[in-house]
């Protein structure tokens, strides 16, 4: 294969980008040592059994434009009658990060995914397609991935069809109409290159017909607030990037994912600083402790326990802080999402009990939603009663890289480090695949995304 014009980009190849990207300062990481504790056949038995545990398949049937690819994230908790509980943390829309972390056969599917969405663009024209990542992204290799099996794709469906994958800055200064065009771009450079005209998505004066990553429009000043016509994954991500809409739309859809074991949270809103510390001392009077979550936030920017002794408005100023010393003092941390904190079951890792929460990554197989992989994350720290930061969030990036060592992939021996059985697994996987299938039959209400 030339890297320079290759006809497949493989997996392995990656790791020449992850190279290069530390050569020119644009610092890369892999999910090489995760995916090896992939277990490809388990998965796969676990999928086939969720499936035949979910039964009917017009319940996670999706024939619309409206979702191709999420992921939920879970932790485990045992309910009042001594059972175990799954419940869901939070939902990640097209911006779903980690996408080769999984098998090699499941990264496909993935990216299999990704090009179910040409099938919703007109042929009439060629497309322009935009691939949107964070800025400073460090898994931009996971992009370039998706942008050449989108190529590939057009090119078999449009013989003759010249594609080319551009980074944004070039596609200003050539920007031919006979020609296909993918163009990877960083959030902060869409956001200005973007604007809608006549309910169309264009850049600059070309029309957009295809956008991978919801995090391009979510925080647009047009995008984000109602639906263009433009086939984006996923076109749910009010649902996705918010997680108290999320936890509404477990609650409606609560009836099919309960018999899978799910475990639904309390929770509330809070739309300013007064309101979130009068709903955190009320909410204290229900439950033994909290978590606040910021709007849009990721990595656990703001994300702060409240205990039955803390000081409410204390720990409300140090989540704003935390926010704002992240995104700055321009982008809106409200409305907050508070929600119960719950006692979550530990793994016992290298010796130590240590909170974690599962990641399973769902998609699109035709008009048909497939739980597709799993990953377990642990914190950094023991979970020593302390409450610390580095014991309760599970994030493997934000501590200066990425901690793949954390990061367990479905096999016998992650389950046993997180004390889980396989049929867990399979509940989870069928209550993930429900639920992203029941989101996309729920109306989203555009005057929740509207700016207050």
């Amino acid at each position: 294969m030339s890297l320079a014009h290759p006809d497949r980009l493989e997996l392995a190849d990656l790791e020449w980008f992850i190279e290069l990207g530390g050569l020119v300062g644009y610092k890369q990481f892999g999910f090489s040592e995760i995916r090896a504790r992939q277990d490809a056949e388990l998965t796969e038995q676990l999928r086939q059994r969720a499936l035949a545990r979910i039964g009917d398949r017009k319940q996670i049937e999706v024939t619309d434009d409206s979702f191709f690819l999420g992921s939920v994230d879970y932790m485990v908790r045992e309910t009042p009658d001594g059972r175990l509980g799954y419940t869901v943390l939070e939902t990640n829309g097209g911006s779903s990060r980690g996408l080769t972390l999984l098998a090699p056969p499941d990264v496909e599917r993935l990216m299999d995914a990704f090009v179910e969405m040409l099938r919703f663009i007109d042929d009439d024209e060629p497309p322009l397609i935009i691939v949107g990542h964070p800025d400073g992204d460090a898994l931009i290799t996971e992009k370039f991935l998706t942008a050449y099996r989108l190529k590939e794709a057009l090119e078999k469906e449009r013989p003759g069809l010249k594609v080319r994958i551009l980074p944004i800055a070039s596609f200003g200064r050539q920007r031919p109409s006979n020609e296909a065009v993918i163009v990877i771009s960083p959030h902060s450079q869409s956001a200005l290159g973007l604007h809608l005209r006549d309910d169309k998505v264009y850049l600059l004066d070309r029309r957009v017909h295809l956008i991978i990553g919801d995090g391009v429009v979510a925080r647009h000043h047009q995008l984000g607030h109602r639906r263009a016509d433009v086939v984006l994954a996923n076109w749910i991500f009010p649902f996705t990037g918010d997680k108290f809409s999320t936890y509404e739309a477990i609650e409606r859809a609560r009836d099919i994912l309960v018999p899978h074991g799910m475990y639904p949270l309390c929770f509330w809103r809070a739309w300013d600083r007064d309101e979130l510390v009068e709903v955190c001392e009320a909410g204290l009077d229900e439950v033994d402790g909290l978590i606040i979550k910021p709007f849009q936030g990721s990595g656990g920017a703001g994300v702060l326990p409240i205990l039955q002794d803390s000081a409410v408005p204390e720990v409300v100023e140090n989540s704003l802080g935390e926010f704002y010393a992240k995104y700055g003092h321009r982008h809106n941390p409200f409305p907050y999402t508070v929600c119960e904190k719950i006692n979550p079951r530990k793994a016992v890792w290298r010796g130590n009990r240590h909170n974690y929460d599962i990641r399973i990554y769902v998609a699109r197989q035709g008009d048909t939603l497939i739980p597709v992989g799993c990953l377990f994350r642990l914190a950094p720290q023991p979970d020593k009663g302390t409450y610390s930061k580095d014991s309760l969030i599970v994030n493997l990036s934000g501590y200066g890289g990425i901690a793949v060592e954390r990061g367990l992939g479905l096999i016998q021996e992650s389950l046993d480090i997180v004390r889980l059985e396989e049929e867990d697994i399979v509940k989870i996987f069928a209550a993930s695949t429900l639920l992203m299938a029941a989101i996309t039959r729920q109306p989203v209400d555009w005057s929740q995304r509207q700016p207050r």
